[in-house]
């Protein structure tokens, strides 16, 4: 049994009450602990937390996790205000075998009281803007800190399939894992129309790539307004969108429907929502698309095991992950459409394909087991 550590944020004021976001740690951290590990988890603030932070950090992690094998860490003090102390976090770090970062944090230094632990093992999330950006410091350790190992959501990176920089390190595939048992099949269509969570106007901004300039999510949705209408039925987004956004109105008119996002603010609320779709219809940054970068995200992989059919924009995944049946990558509006009225048609073979795919694919022993195998970790006991 190998000691690992997982570093990414949870209490951040930024994602406080994203509940996929929180899931999206706990699959990493359960799917590890069922391989036979001993897992923990670390999350480093910049500044003393809020109240309200911690108590969605205990929450969490006193829900889904082990508050004896967490830490909430105040970087400049040192000081833990959850979990673990500070003294126990450097005792776990003395034995671990390797620290796990779940996404880049813009930073050179290595963690504090981890500082020492090798391999470091980078699991980047946002893959074409981080490499874009990357390439244009002097040192991509700007970007993604010292680590022994680079894995991204990616799919394309560091392949043919994909031009993006890959900044003279060696990118290895990791799509997103999903612990199964967490998704059930069997769960009732308490809204039986096509989903998404997300962000309307999220970063970003825009990419110049390859002649391309390359815009954010809303710029691609925008392509993609038409769809109710040529689908046949409303499509509902779970988004953060301010009231007095311009686009609230054409989007009500062309048949989105708009739902609070307090609806996905903790993982079981966001696992019943997902569970409760008959299925998923999302866009992509436009630097992932544009890029072909293979980005498939952790939020459709829950479709899929939840055995709800995903609708996804080509972002090159498509050339990794089996499409036609339970999962489609689509070009344009048109395409969209149809692959909606296809799943329609025969909901139950799409929704059993939406599941073998998480099973065959995306499955956490499968990915984990995977990755732990290309840093050189055995099995568990």
């Amino acid at each position: 049994m190998s000691t690992l550590l997982v570093v990414e944020d949870l209490a951040h004021p930024a994602i406080v009450g994203w509940g996929g976001i929180a899931l999206h740690v706990l699959h990493y951290l359960e799917g590890l602990r069922r391989l036979g590990h001993e897992v923990y988890f670390l999350e480093f603030l910049e500044e003393q937390p809020e109240p309200s932070a911690i108590r969605y950090f205990e929450e969490v992690i006193g829900s889904w996790w082990s508050r004896e094998r967490a830490a909430l860490i105040v970087e400049p003090s040192l000081e833990s205000v959850s979990g673990l102390s500070a003294a126990a976090v450097r005792e776990v770090a003395q034995r671990a075998d390797a620290a796990i970062t779940l996404s880049a944090h813009y930073r050179r230094e290595p963690w504090p009281l981890i500082d020492d632990v090798r391999p470091r093992v980078l699991i980047e999330a946002d893959p074409a803007y981080t490499h874009l950006w990357a390439a244009l410091e002097d040192d991509p350790a700007d970007i993604y800190g010292e680590h022994d190992f680079h894995f991204t959501v990616g799919l394309n990176i560091g392949t043919p399939r994909c031009s993006v920089p890959t900044l003279g390190l060696d990118w290895y595939a990791a799509p997103p894992p999903v612990v199964l048992d967490w998704w059930r099949g069997e769960a009732p269509l308490v809204r039986n129309r096509f989903t998404t969570i997300g962000v309307w106007r999220d970063y970003g901004g825009y990419l110049e790539f390859e002649d391309q300039v390359l815009g954010p999510k809303v710029e691609e949705f925008h392509k993609f307004m038409s769809l109710p209408r040529l689908a046949g039925e409303p499509l509902e987004l779970a988004f953060v969108i301010d009231e007095d956004d311009p686009d609230r109105p054409l989007l009500e008119q062309s048949g989105w429907r708009l739902e609070d996002p307090a609806i996905v603010s903790t993982p079981a609320s966001f696992i019943e929502y997902v569970a409760g779709s008959a299925g998923e219809f999302t866009c992509a940054n436009g630097g992932y698309v544009g890029t072909r970068c293979g980005w498939f995200p952790q939020r459709s992989a829950c479709y899929l095991a939840a055995g709800r059919p995903v609708v996804l924009q080509a972002t090159g995944f498509e050339d990794v992950l089996p499409t036609g049946e339970g999962l489609f990558a689509v070009q344009d509006v048109d395409e969209a459409a149809a692959a909606i009225h296809a799943i329609r048609a025969d909901y139950a073979h799409h929704s059993h394909a939406a599941r073998a795919i998480a099973q065959e694919h995306l499955a956490s022993a499968v990915v984990l087991g995977r990755l732990l195998e290309q840093v050189g970790i055995k099995p568990g006991d």
